[in-house]
């Protein structure tokens, strides 16, 4: 069976979405092994994780050019939730390296809460009723069921407002460039929220696939210039101060 043209396209956007994000988070991670703070690994690897709702698609369409049907649902459902509590807790963690810091143990203690019971409902409904996961729309695209959507928005919800929270702290900065973090942060946090969720409620076209997948870009390459601001991003971006 071929591949439609609306599925091609999700795949391929898919695909450079998911590419991106781990170049994004591998250059973060490499600052890690080269100053030896552990704040690059944690936001590395929180970038790296946070985008694997969209490995399961790039997966299947790949698979798909060969076999035309991609992978099993519930292969591509263990895909692309499997890790996304650990990327939480990664973000969390960097998260009360600047902010609550005294508070680390009860909210990470709250979210190992939460997270058990996401990965023990979701292994339950996987083995036992994959249905209640969510459906397959193509080897592309899926649909998911209140239970996966509920603790996704719980998720997402968690790491924008936390977001929020540490961008503001560059906000108050007098320094320009710890300023321009701060923005550049908002708006990854922005441009992904507002990504995932059309991704995960709107009708697909492919104008509507572009365009989603290119903010969710823009989020990555915000979130690269807010832990990092390379010399270029400087440059271009304060050129008028």
């Amino acid at each position: 069976m071929a591949l439609s043209p609306l599925d091609s396209i999700n795949g391929i956007f898919s695909f450079i979405f998911m590419a991106f994000s781990l170049l994004i988070g591998l250059i973060i991670l490499t600052r890690f092994f080269k100053y030896k703070e552990r704040i690059y690994f944690l936001v590395g690897a929180t970038w790296i994780f946070i985008s694997e709702p969209w490995w399961p698609s790039t997966i299947s369409f790949l698979v798909a050019l060969y076999n035309g049907v991609g992978i099993p649902s519930g292969l591509y459902f263990l895909i692309g939730n499997i890790f996304i509590p650990i990327a939480i807790v990664f973000w969390l963690l960097a998260f009360t390296e600047f902010l609550y810091s005294e508070k680390r143990k009860l909210i990470l203690s709250i979210y190992a809460i939460i997270g058990t019971i996401f990965e023990i409902l979701f292994f339950i409904f996987l083995f036992l009723n994959q249905s209640l996961i969510g459906e397959l729309n193509g080897p592309v695209d899926v649909n998911y069921k209140s239970f996966i959507m509920v603790f996704l928005i719980i998720f997402l919800l968690i790491v924008v407002i936390t977001g929020f929270l540490f961008a503001n702290l560059s906000l108050k900065s007098k320094d320009p460039e710890v300023k321009l973090k701060g923005k550049l942060l908002i708006i990854a946090y922005l441009t992904f929220s507002v990504g995932a969720l059309l991704d995960s409620s709107i009708p697909f076209s492919p104008a509507t696939i572009i365009i989603i997948r290119l903010l969710l870009i823009l989020s990555a390459f915000c979130w690269y210039g807010g832990f990092l601001l390379p010399k270029w991003m400087k440059k271009f971006l304060l050129k008028s101060k």
